[in-house]
């Protein structure tokens, strides 16, 4: 019987582990933040719902902890690096981004050489934060990011039809294909979306918004490197 005992005892251990192992492999995937019962499209990209918010200026997802004026909209137009960590745990990041007028959802990296299913996912991490901290009483405003056109496929999904949308012209004006890939990502934006307004990081483009308002953003990138930003 004592070897019964053991053999159980045995059994139950590494049930706990793989139990255990199989929640950090749910947490890692956020699948314990997703619901099924609001996602669009049919790759299931997770809703954020509109909200009608204009934030008077924007800072970097870097400085929320030390950043004293908390009347402003926080941006990650940012290396994925800075804030990778709210994906990591959000959970961590949600009293501190209520304090702000808005969250604009992440801005995770779309290469253009990246392999398309890796610029699916990322437009999915936006996404299901982006719901997340909305779900959580934090005021999203959702961040539309593209590459070339199969990701029009899907990059628009999870956006309610009306909805105050954020871009950036970061890096547009680097070589005739960006600019024409930004536009061409516009063009698409607004036929799908139909934004009342875009509020757009970064400088200025000779584009044609049409009778959309648009609020431009100053862009900070010479401030937000002097340091590394909060922990």
């Amino acid at each position: 019987m004592s070897n019964l005992y053991g053999l159980l005892f045995i059994i139950q251990r590494k049930d706990y582990t793989m139990n255990k192992e199989k929640i950090l492999t749910i947490k890692r995937l956020r699948l314990d933040i997703y619901n099924e019962d609001h996602v669009d499209g049919f790759y299931n990209m997770p809703i954020i719902r509109k909200e009608y918010v204009k934030p008077t200026d924007l800072v970097g997802f870097n400085y929320i902890k030390s950043y004293k004026n908390k009347n402003v909209g926080i941006h990650m137009f940012l290396d994925d690096s800075q804030f990778e960590r709210l994906w990591n745990n959000p959970d961590k990041y949600i009293d501190v981004l209520k304090e702000y007028e808005c969250v604009l959802s992440p801005d995770f990296s779309l290469y253009l050489d990246m392999p398309i299913a890796m610029k699916l996912w990322n437009v999915y991490r936006s996404r299901i934060i982006g719901q997340y901290l909305q779900k959580n009483g934090v005021h999203v405003i959702p961040t539309i990011s593209w590459a070339e056109k199969e990701t029009f496929k899907f990059c628009f999904d999870g956006i309610e039809k009306g909805s105050i949308v954020a871009i950036s012209t970061l890096g547009v004006k680097r070589n005739d294909k960006s600019l024409q890939i930004w536009k061409d990502g516009v063009d698409q934006l607004i036929k799908i979306l139909n934004p009342p307004c875009i509020l757009c990081y970064g400088g200025k483009v000779d584009y044609d918004f049409k009778n959309i308002e648009v609020i431009y953003y100053e862009n900070k990138i010479v401030k937000r490197f002097n340091r590394l930003g909060d922990d």
